[in-house]
């Protein structure tokens, strides 16, 4: 008994530990985006919700904007700046989002591992991507216990959050249909995948157009997928286009600044064309080879996250941040199967030292040089997030072999040698 009050003890220490710490960032300056988020917040504390996502005209979905809305309302009344009101959103937010996931897997050392993986780039940086991690959790969590009503309320929830999850949906609407072949397409449930999924979702998307406009709801979707950056400061193959363009056309892409690489703006398809094209090779070919493997929880996971990992990893416009989504699949990934442990490391290391490499630990910049040796590391750490998405790729989705060949193969070997 004393020894389980001890480990009761531990727990709540800890807990309150990591909740002292969080909270010492709240006054840290974060990266540029924060001045977008004020400005968003007044303009829906001023306008109302409505027409405030009108004015903002940016590329997120409404529901970022309402969350702003209902945090500054709130600073209202305990007299907090809209600085603070958006630092506090967020800050709830990532706990929400640990206190979900404890709840789910009854895993505390993992909802810690969530929670110090994501506060970089939530109260430390700034970023609002937390804003739909709950949801995501929630829709996940409901996805697994074939909740499917919830499950759909949560997922829309999520991607009127922000739109990145939406990449994961292909797969989520395989699990769902949940045959290997056109031809099984008889077992599909359709009835209850209407009533269930399509309904329910569809039901909030349609209240959402009415409710905020099509023009602005569609017009944020359009700009959420039409960056002009090459590489949005993400350590992928666009940056690794962007290095290379600073030194090989410094005329018209200027060159490295004291060996240093910085993001380009471009449109022309003779610089954006092949890594898109690569985006969608990749991500397609993972979509069909899901379509012939088994459909279970831990595959969606998996699947998922190599689909988005694709996205992060080739298509133009891609920023920093966009890794978030990425580390919390790789956390819940590391949770189903722990055979994924390494996985789930590096890719939590690679969201986080995106982040750094760009902004420091506060968001005013790495305040050092990152050149080495006459080489930029970004350069370096680039080349390595692409290869290791190469080798995930390579290892999940090439054909396996079955067992039979695996006996046909040493028979053959036995042969030769004989």
């Amino acid at each position: 008994m004393r020894f389980r009050r001890w480990q009761l003890a531990q727990v709540i220490l800890l807990t309150i530990l990591v909740l002292l710490v969080t909270v010492s960032f709240m006054h840290a300056p974060g990266q540029g985006d924060i001045a977008s988020w004020e400005r968003w917040a007044n303009d829906v504390d001023t306008l109302g919700p409505v027409q405030g996502f009108e004015a903002i005209k940016a590329d997120y979905p409404p529901f970022s904007s309402l969350i702003l809305f209902a945090a500054i309302r709130a600073a209202h009344i305990f007299g907090i700046g809209t600085f603070g009101a958006v630092k506090l959103a967020i800050l709830v937010l990532l706990c929400l989002t640990s206190l979900v996931f404890w709840i789910w897997t009854k895993n505390f050392r993992l909802a810690l591992i969530v929670h110090l993986s994501l506060l970089l780039n939530s109260v430390v940086l700034g970023y609002i991507d937390v804003f739909f991690a709950p949801s995501l959790l929630l829709a996940l969590w409901a996805f697994k216990e074939e909740k499917l009503t919830w499950f759909a309320i949560f997922y829309a929830i999520t991607c009127l959050t922000k739109w990145q999850p939406i990449l994961i949906a292909p797969f989520l609407a395989l699990a769902l249909l949940n045959i290997k072949h056109i031809k099984q397409w008889r077992q599909i449930k359709f009835k209850k995948l209407i009533v269930s999924v399509l309904l329910p979702a569809s039901t909030i998307f349609s209240l959402t157009l009415v409710v905020f406009g099509v023009p602005p709801v569609l017009g944020a979707l359009k700009a959420a997928f039409s960056h002009n950056f090459l590489s949005g400061n993400a350590l992928n193959f666009d940056w690794i286009l962007t290095h290379f363009l600073h030194v090989l056309d410094p005329g018209q892409f200027g060159g490295l600044v004291a060996g240093q690489a910085y993001y380009i703006r471009t449109t022309s398809l003779a610089v954006t064309l092949a890594p898109r094209l690569l985006f969608f090779l990749f991500y397609a070919v993972t979509l069909v080879v899901f379509i012939r493997r088994d459909k279970g929880f831990e595959e969606l996971i998996n699947f998922s996250l190599i689909g988005y990992f694709a996205y992060y990893s080739f298509n133009p416009g891609v920023h920093e941040n966009h890794l978030f989504l990425i580390a919390v699949l790789s956390i819940v990934l590391f949770w189903l199967n722990r055979e994924h442990f390494m996985v789930m490391l590096i890719l939590i290391v690679m969201s986080n030292i995106n982040l750094v490499l760009f902004y420091g630990l506060d968001g005013t910049g790495l305040g050092f040089s990152r050149v080495i040796a006459n080489v930029d590391i970004a350069l370096l750490l680039s080349l390595f997030n692409v290869n290791f998405f190469l080798m995930l790729w390579a290892v999940n989705i090439l054909p396996r072999k079955t067992p039979q060949a695996i006996q046909s193969t040493s028979t053959l070997d036995l042969a030769v040698r004989e």
